[in-house]
């Protein structure tokens, strides 16, 4: 009999273990991309299948990317404030891992005959193993696998108390997800129907597939709302058929053969088919990461212990696990992880139920101090494996603020010189997925439109009215002859960006310093500007930077260059034992002062990184050409940069 004060502290301990998971998940919550990461995989694909509501890797998904494009809104909506679109994306898988420790610590509370320490130490141990870590805080699908597991599990385990219909209904709708997700779950449930149909039936006369056999309406019940998730895939179809764009690279006559080839998709096939060697029985990654993840004496403690859950719960689960084995050695090898990560809680309700055997055996033939030694034994047993295992499991699992989540930081670059919109930008493979996740998924880069390196074509889903051109400083080097054509007249808009205008500029923008400067009588500075960091929400300016506005009164016959030192109190500033000086010429090199026509002007962008907490109040400008026998300076000119203009 459980007592009012036993489920109290099954309740707390409960509360508690997710509540210690929930804080651990946040803490170590991906916050960034790597730019492998962004440029393809499993994981990208599923952002942008949950951000756009659509189909993800073949077959689809549809139930998991449907409830992924519902929280991915909410979670804008209300989580906005406290957590960037990356961090919202991977708390749905997040809400998908504690939904399953729930489940699991319930699950552990009812075959460790209610002791809540043993269920709270092992929920914990399973929360901290890497791979449910990892990805319980990142963007993949497999939380949710485990979730459906370990739903089949409790609900079989009461139905096996009490063989309710209701619960072989709920059972059968839970099977029914498994279609609509990762089809491999699906591995425990021919043991289930043998766990049900051959259990002996409560008049003691055979088994229950026979009764069962005898009642044609619950049977179309079960099978109908197994059957209702796999409608799901209507969604797959809808949305290929409202975006052709998004149904991948091939020809299809229709959407229903398109449709009928994704959900067969040859990949698919492929990593299906047989990828047994006996070269490859055993290797460092499967399955010895299986002993090494639990540790050898809870993996080996929760095989041997599933026995101690009775002879019928002990097949239906020896027997799933079998079949993840000889799934895994003999089919999609390299990625076992991926298959039998809902295995895992299997070994973990193993040692739970082990461990209440022992400590039943020991309350049954010892004093109440022995029993009460024992249980603060097996505690103190299991709380260091926690231990051990979270201290493990950190360092790989913890996925913010990662060094190398570097794969939006081209798209930032060129957010932060502040293109006019709408733009369309010719950069390089790296800064246009960069861009494009930013206007999709961050919905930092609306109305910037990025084109192939040289390209200037509008896109077709960009606006009609007239287009801001721009090009990277890299794809300049990529596709240098792409700005070299008539009637293109270059402005260095910024630090990454350079503006192509059609025809010269011949005003001062209003937010430039006039100025009126004479170099050699050859070239004119009529203005500058300081870029201010943190000029757009959410961005800051890495590096300081000055505008520079010049003009030729006449054609010149040389190229020159600009070299652009930052002073405080007239003296030269220094970084790292180095001056600061930064020479190129007009316009990050790419408009040479022989191309300019007189009248023009053009706007020139300097950025150098600056010693913390100094700030220039002078520049000096030295201009120079280089010569057959070395430099000549052309003139030497200092301009004040106060607070004031």
């Amino acid at each position: 009999m459980v007592t009012s004060k036993q489920r109290q502290l099954n309740y707390v301990a409960g509360a508690l273990a997710l509540l210690i998971s929930t804080g651990l998940y946040l803490l170590t919550l991906d916050n960034g991309l790597r730019p492998e990461e962004l440029t393809g995989g499993d994981l990208i694909t599923h952002q942008y299948a949950q951000v756009q509501g659509r189909p993800s890797n073949a077959p689809g998904y549809p139930l998991y990317t449907m409830g992924g494009w519902l929280w991915f809104r909410l979670g804008r909506a209300f989580l906005g404030w406290a957590f960037n679109p990356i961090q919202i994306l991977s708390l749905y898988s997040a809400l998908w891992g504690l939904a399953s420790l729930l489940v699991l610590y319930l699950i552990l509370v009812k075959v460790s005959d209610r002791r809540w320490s043993i269920a709270f130490l092992l929920t914990l141990f399973y929360a901290n193993t890497f791979f449910f870590w990892y990805y319980s805080v990142t963007t993949e699908q497999y939380t949710s696998a485990v979730f459906q597991t370990l739903l089949v599990i409790w609900l079989a385990l009461r139905w096996d108390e009490q063989p309710r219909d209701s619960a072989l209904l709920w059972l059968a709708f839970v099977s029914g997800t498994m279609l609509a997700n990762m089809v491999t779950t699906l591995f425990i449930v021919p043991p289930l129907l043998w766990f049900i149909f051959f259990r002996r039936a409560p008049s003691g006369d055979g088994y229950l597939y026979a009764v069962y056999l005898k009642r044609p309406k619950l049977n179309l019940q079960t099978v109908g709302v197994a059957l209702l998730p796999f409608f799901s895939y209507a969604y797959v179809y809808i949305r290929g058929a409202q975006h052709p764009e998004w149904r991948g690279q091939g020809n299809w006559v229709t959407t229903w053969e398109w449709f009928v080839q994704f959900l067969t998709i040859q990949q698919g096939r492929n990593e299906l088919s047989p990828g047994l060697t006996l070269q490859n029985f055993f290797t460092g990654e499967f399955p010895a990461l299986m002993w090494q993840e639990l540790t050898w004496p809870l993996f080996l403690g929760g095989l041997l212990g599933l026995a101690c859950l009775g002879r019928r719960r002990a097949i239906w689960l020896y027997s799933t696990l079998l079949i993840y084995l000889v799934f895994c050695w003999g089919y999609r090898f390299g990625n076992w992880f991926q298959v039998i990560i809902p295995a895992y809680p299997i070994f973990i309700i193993g040692v739970a139920a082990g461990v209440a055997k022992i400590l039943s055996a020991i309350e049954e033939n010892r004093t109440r101090s022995a029993s009460r030694f024992a249980l603060y034994a097996a505690n103190l047993f299991l709380a260091s494996f926690l231990l051990y295992r979270f201290f493990f499991s950190l360092p790989d699992a913890n996925q913010r603020n990662q060094p190398d989540d570097t794969g939006l930081n081209p798209g930032w670059a060129i957010l932060t010189d502040q293109p006019a919109r709408p733009a369309v930008i010719s950069s390089v493979f790296e800064e246009r997925v960069a861009l494009d996740y930013l206007r999709i998924v961050w919905d930092a880069a609306g109305e910037v439109y990025p084109t192939v390196a040289g390209e200037f074509r509008p896109v077709e889903d960009s606006p009609a009215e007239e287009l801001s051109l721009y090009i990277t400083r890299d794809a300049v080097a990529t596709a240098p002859d792409a700005i070299r054509s008539e009637g293109m007249f270059p402005q260095a808009a910024g630090e990454q960006l350079i503006a192509l205008r059609s025809a010269p500029q011949t005003e001062l923008p209003p937010a430039a310093t006039p100025v009126n400067l004479n170099f050699g009588g050859k070239l004119e500075l009529v203005g500058w500007e300081r870029v201010e960091a943190g000029a757009q929400a959410s961005i800051e300016i890495a590096n300081w930077q000055i505008v520079l506005y010049w003009r030729v009164p006449a054609p010149l016959s040389h190229d020159y260059t600009m070299s652009v030192r930052p002073l405080m109190n007239g003296q030269l500033l220094v970084l790292d034992e180095q001056p600061l000086i930064q020479d190129h010429q007009p316009v990050w090199g790419v408009y040479p002062t022989g191309r300019w026509q007189p009248g023009e002007i053009v706007r020139d962008v300097y950025a150098l990184p600056l010693p913390a907490g100094v700030v220039p109040d002078q520049v000096q400008i030295v201009i120079y050409r280089a010569t057959d026998t070395g430099f000549e300076n052309l003139a030497d000119q200092t301009i004040r940069i106060g607070a004031e203009k």
